[in-house]
């Protein structure tokens, strides 16, 4: 009994619908567009909302350790 249950569970979820480039499958679930989380339409947006927070967040570390870099490196070659 539990074996047919996780089979026909299994069948019943569908593989995401994205090819990489030598057109192999992803292997993740597929939401109801027929796309996983990571290659659904919307995803380009969450990817670049991720990666403007890291690019800030990069930036806003190198403007506070700026000045510390800077004396470190003065007080080396001096």
């Amino acid at each position: 009994m539990e074996i047919q249950n996780k089979i026909e569970s299994a069948a019943s979820v569908t593989q995401c619908l994205h090819l990489g480039r030598s057109g192999e499958r992803c292997l993740r679930a597929a939401l109801e567009d027929g796309f996983c989380e990571r290659h659904g339409p919307d995803a380009a947006w969450r990817f670049n909302i991720v990666a403007r927070r890291r690019l800030f967040a990069v930036l806003l570390a190198a403007a506070v350790l700026w000045p510390i870099l800077v004396d470190l490196y003065h007080a080396l070659h001096h």
